[in-house]
């Protein structure tokens, strides 16, 4: 596919470094469209803040969390 944008570059390692987690071969969308890098980002910016996050690999478990992340 298109490079990634420099943004999204530079958003997806501020993510890594600061989740502690890596995308691994997904690319940025992708990488947050389960919503749980998002959530674990604003856990590991405020602990706590997400109580619970759902791992289910199903649509509606993705969309649990990006409700719960917006």
């Amino acid at each position: 596919g298109p490079p990634p944008q420099p943004a999204f570059s530079e958003a997806q390692k501020w993510i890594e470094q600061v989740t502690g987690r890596s995308f691994g071969d997904k690319d940025f969308r992708t990488g947050l469209e389960n919503g749980i890098l998002l959530c674990e980002l604003l856990n590991a910016i405020k602990p706590g803040l997400v109580k619970k996050i759902n791992r289910l690999p199903t649509p509606i478990a993705g969309l649990d969390n990006i409700i719960l992340f917006l």
